[in-house]
Formats: C-alpha cells, structure tokens, sequence
C-alpha cells in the first residue's frame, strides 16, 4: 500500500480530521479534550503519545488483532513503556493492517513529537486500507509537502513544558499546595498525561446521577418560581447529601445482593476477590456514615462526621487502584466462560433491569467519593457567614474531603508506578544485587530514555539508557527487545550537578552535543552526560535536581532535624499541617529522632528537634485477656468512642469485649441496640 498522497490542503487541519475519525472509531471520547472547539494538534499529539490509545484503536476496529495483556494501559510517560506500546501498534499495522515500512513513522517521533505530521500520515493511511474501509468507517486524509510540516513543528518544545508541567503538578497535589482552595478543588483527582482516555467520563457520571442523584422535588418557592431564602437553599443541599448518600448505600448493597453472592459460586475465587474487591467494607462502612449523617442537626454537626469518617475513607485508596484490574477480571472471566457471562447478564437484568453493566457499577464508588467536597462546598457556599461555628466547620470539612480525594489519586497513581517499576525491574538483566532489592526501595522513576555518558576513567562515549528514580541513577545498556543490561548504579547522595551553560560539543554526531556533569562530592570520579536536544537537556537537569533536592531538601539546613525520605506502610498524617502524606511509596519525610513525619514543604516550619521521652510499659495484660484474644469479639483495648463507631454498622444486637484504656472495671461490654 503507498502513502496517500491526497492534494488536500488542510492547511494544519489534519490532525482535526484525525480525530474526528478516531472518535468514529470509538477510540476517543466525543467529550475528549481533543474534540474540544479550542483544542490543538498538541492536545491530540500528546494524548496519542504513550501508545495506549493507538492500541486500544487497533483492537477496537479489529477485536483481538493486539493482545491487550502486552498493552501497558498507564504508562505514565515512562519512555521504555510508551515506545513498547508504539512498537506494538506498529507491527499490528504491518502484519494485520497491510501497512508497507515505507508508510510508518518511527516510534521516536511520536514520543518525542518531533514529527507529529509523520504520524498522521500513517494513520491516514491507516484509515483507508481495505480492512478498514470494509467497516464501514470513512478515513481521513492530510496534507503533505513542507508547509504541512511546519505547522506541527513546534509541538516537541510544547511536549517539554506539558511533561514538566504535569510533574509539578504531581509534586504539589502530593504535597497538598492545592487543598487550599485553588488549583484543584473542582476536580482534586482530575488525570493528565493521557489518563483516562479510553473510558468516558460522561457515561460514567450519566451512571452515577442514575442510580445515586436525588430524586426529590425542588424546595415550593423554586416550584412556584417564587424567590428562594438561603435556608430553603441549604436545607435542600443537606437533603440532597443524606438522600443521595442512603442511595449509594443501596447501590453497595445491591452489588453485594444481586452480584457478588449469586457469582460467587461460578467464579474463581480469586477472581471474585478481584472483582469485588472492598465492595464489602465499602457497604458497612456507608451503613454507618449514612446513620450518623441523618443524626446530624447542624451544620458543625454535619461537617463533625466528615471529620470523624475521614480516614474511613481511605480504602478508596486501594479499591480505585483496584478498579481497571476488577473490570479486567470480570471481562476475561466472561470471555472465558460463558456460564459466568449469561449468570452477569441475568444478574444484570434482576438488578437494574439490564439498564447498567456489573462494569459500569463497579466505577460508582469512585465516582460518589469524588462529590463529598462538591457537596459540602454548595453547603458552604450556603451557609451565611454569620454562622461562624458552622461555617468554619463545614469550611474545615470541605477541605478535609479534598485531601482525602487528593490521597485517594495518589495511592491510585503510585499504585500505577510500582506497576511500572515492577516491569523495569524484570527487564533488567545482570543486576548484581541482593536478591530481596527492590527497584521500588529507590523511589518513583522521574525521567528515563537514552543518554551518551562518558565516565572520566574511560574517557570513552557510550551509548546508555538511563532511568533516575527519587535516589539513584540506573545505567543500562539497551539489549534486544526489551531488556536491558545493567551496568551501575549512582546514588545522588552522593553527587552533585555542574552544567557550564553554553557549553556544546560538535562532534561527529551533533545530535548528542548537550552536555552536563555529575561530579562526586569526594571527588573520586566524574560523568558527562549528554542529551540530543537543548530541551531533553533541560528535562534531564530537572528531572535530577528534583531527585537530589527529594533526597536533601534544601529547607533541611535550616532545622536541626535530621530528616529523612521515608515509605510509610499504613497511611499517615502530616504533624504540621494535618493533611495526608500521600502515596504508596516515600509519602514525606520522618526525623530520625524525635520520629516526627512531615510533607517536604512542611519542613521549614517543623521548629526544633524534641527527642520524644520513651513511652511508659504498658502494664501486662491479665491471664484472662491472654485468653480471650482468640475470641473474635475480643477486640483488646479500645476506647468508648471507637466501640461505638466500630458497633454503628453493624446488626442490633452484635457485641464485643473491650478492654478499657484507662479506670476501672478494665473489661467494659458493649452491644448494638436498636435506635429509639
């Protein structure tokens, strides 16, 4: 098959035909950005850049032709990654798609952007190759010639800004500068970076306003197009937060009663723990949340539950990490199995009239856990200011809600990273390493591609590939396919940046003419590293300034803590701010002395270092309670409030034995009673 070449002049409008066509493929979202009216080709071009799209394209037009378990679905820009993805994409359209080598742009220029013209060429081609045009799906054409160039040529310098944009963005968000009221309160998980665009956001809310929204009618004076008092404004927000809230409960509950029971007789069980992951906790966790909410008779009391609930909610953490593979496991265990599939079908029909997939409901719970701060700010923004005790404590909740939906992104993403890590570190051959190191013990990858490197005891130039985490450089040597042969690794600790501005080698090969120095702070040795581009220069440097001032902040000379970058393994809150450190792995930083944990920007206002006094022995506990800890309701010390919590979703009548913290008797009974 030869390039198309259409005479059409679209004078930079090519990529708009692009996607036009990938939305009636049903590879993008009519409601994607780049189907926006003051989108760009830049908006397209970097939603296409990780591969995943162009992947997820092939097997939509041609179910099956790529298996989609080799498809890394969040690459996060990880370079290696991404280009696996293009490859695949690319081979796909050779052998399947009847594409000649000479139709094919180079994997490089999309991930790069340095030849986004290119790219649509092959997919214009692409678009109107018999096996296509046999589906029916109209193609699309470009323009060709010099000028047709020159309209995408600056996307590369564009691609460099978005990158480092996104990964500020990142840094703040984990270190919560945005939960103050800007930057992302209206969407505080909202993705980038190609995030999300195969699934409809649209359809994912038109789901949820379905099956949780309120459904009751508006207060009388909007009924009668009357004028509306603030009160009647509020009390109908707090209805719609109690009512909308008993409506998600049933949702819990109905996956529970008309999905997971009836499956799970059918289903593996390690599928069925996939697929239902959280749902369980999820439902007896929102029993209680929703009692202590209709209890509420102000608005401080309100806000107190959010409050109280707060780290509650921080399963959701792990249930949306969880998601994309729930609904992986539910797709291939229908696939595989047509029992199970016409069993969710029937379910499906019993539940919601066959209305929504098991799928589709599955994604509620995020959806709902993302609205609490949009609620609570409606709240907000109806409470007069005279009320000074609800307002500052609805104000208060608002911003408690944000960060946890900030934390819940963060797990999501990290979750997403150790994925990715995990993948390097199988693709990395003669590792000489205790064989427990992990990959993940160096932090989340910041940046890795190809680099020239010339070690000053050699003096020679080699070609590397190159990934720096939050501790060290990774120095490879790119093998076949995709492995890669370790070569050393460089803790930052130990290193500091020179870059001679201005400074530029013209060689033989003048791509690789831009230069900088790691040099050791004890002088043993040196690196000069060099880039093919001003800009990938520029993000190298970033990408480990940002690493060495992660491993020594710069606030740190100004303390006499002696903190240090640490994973903490269950979630923890900031001792200065009160928000969540965020993330699965190096959330912030804990002094090694008095133990304090802290957000990075929190440390220039952590005061003086306090050694914490060694904690009193605890007194031994009595032969009896040595006894009753095999009792599952036993649950050891525990004080008066936490019973009750603990107690609020459960049956009447469930009990438990509690051990009182302090006073006497030392053992205290409790029991659910019904509410009068």
């Amino acid at each position: 098959m030869k390039m198309n070449r259409t005479e059409s002049t679209d004078t930079g409008k090519g990529w708009h035909e692009c996607a036009s066509w990938l939305t009636r493929c049903g590879a993008l979202r009519a409601d994607h950005k780049a189907n926006w009216p003051q989108a760009t080709a830049f908006d397209l071009a970097y939603t296409l850049r990780d591969g995943v799209l162009l992947c997820n394209l092939l097997n939509t037009v041609d179910p099956g032709c790529i298996d989609m378990k080799d498809v890394n679905q969040k690459p996060q820009m990880a370079q290696f990654l991404c280009l696996r993805n293009i490859k695949m994409f690319l081979s796909a359209c050779s052998s399947i798609f009847g594409l000649l080598d000479s139709d094919l742009f180079e994997p490089s220029m999309l991930f790069d952007l340095s030849n986004f013209h290119r790219v649509l060429c092959t997919l214009s081609v692409l678009s109107n190759c018999p096996r296509l045009r046999r589906k029916g799906i109209s193609g699309f054409s470009v323009g060709h010639g010099r000028s047709q160039e020159d309209i995408y040529k600056d996307l590369q310098s564009a691609g460099a800004g978005r990158e480092d944009e996104g990964r500020r963005r990142r840094f703040r968000r984990r270190e919560g500068d945005e939960a103050d009221g800007g930057g992302d309160n209206e969407d505080p998980i909202a993705e980038e970076d190609g995030y999300g665009a195969f699934c409809s956001h649209a359809q994912s809310e038109e789901i949820y306003q379905d099956l949780c929204s309120l459904h009751l009618p508006p207060p009388p004076s909007i009924a009668q197009g009357g004028a509306v008092t603030g009160g009647e404004k509020r009390d109908y927000v707090i209805q719609e937060l109690v009512e909308t809230e008993r409506n998600y409960s049933e949702v819990l509950s109905s996956l529970l009663r008309h999905f997971a029971r009836p499956l799970s007789s059918l289903l593996r069980p390690e599928d069925s723990v996939r697929i239902f992951f959280g749902i369980k906790e999820l439902s007896e966790i929102h029993v209680g949340f929703h009692s202590q909410l209709r209890k509420a008779r102000s608005g401080a009391a309100l806000a107190q539950v959010f409050l109280d609930w707060r780290e509650k909610f921080l399963i959701y953490g792990d249930y949306c990490a969880n998601l994309t593979l729930a609904q992986n496991t539910l797709q291939e265990a229908c696939t595989r199995n047509e029992v199970v599939n016409q069993e969710v079908i029937r379910c499906q029909q019993e539940a919601n009239n066959g209305k929504f997939k098991l799928r589709d409901i599955l994604s509620v719970p995020m959806q709902r856990v993302l609205k609490y701060h949009l609620l609570l700010d409606k709240l907000v923004e109806e409470t007069p200011r005279e009320w000074v005790e609800d307002y500052r404590q609805l104000t208060k909740a608002r911003e408690v809600m944000v960060d946890v939906a900030q934390y819940i992104n963060e797990v999501k993403r990290d979750s997403d990273t150790l994925d990715i890590i995990k993948d390097i570190q199988a693709s990395i051959i003669d590792w000489d390493v205790p064989e427990d190191a992990q990959l993940k013990d160096f932090g989340r990858l910041l940046r890795d591609g190809e680099l020239k490197v010339k070690a000053h005891g050699d003096q020679r130039i080699k070609a590397r590939y190159a990934f720096i985490f939050e501790q060290v450089v990774l120095i490879c040597k790119a093998g076949r396919g995709d492995q890669y042969c370790y070569r050393e690794t460089l803790r930052l600790d130990d290193y500091r940046l020179e870059d001679h501005i201005g400074r530029r080698t013209l060689g033989r090969d003048s791509r690789w003419s831009y230069q900088w120095l790691l040099v050791h702070k004890q002088a043993y040795t040196a690196y000069t590293l060099y880039a093919r581009t001003e800009e990938q220069k520029q993000m190298w440097i970033k990408a480990l300034q940002d690493a060495m001032d992660n491993v020594n902040p710069a606030a740190c000379r100004n303390t006499n803590h002696k903190f240090k970058l640490t994973t903490f393994d269950i979630p923890r809150s900031c001792q200065r701010c009160g928000r969540f450190l965020k993330g699965r792995i190096f959330q912030g930083y804990k002094c090694d002395t008095c133990h304090l944990a802290v957000h990075k920007q929190c440390i220039a206002h952590s005061g003086r270092c306090m050694p914490s006094p060694p904690s009193p022995t605890p007194p031994p506990p009595l032969p009896c309670e040595r006894a009753l800890s095999v009792k599952l309701w036993f649950v050891g010390e525990m004080g008066r409030d936490a019973a009750s919590n603990k107690l609020e979703s459960r049956e009447d009548g469930t009990y438990m034995l509690r051990v009182r913290p302090v006073g006497q008797p030392r053992l205290q009974h409790e029991t659910k009673r019904r509410e009068r």
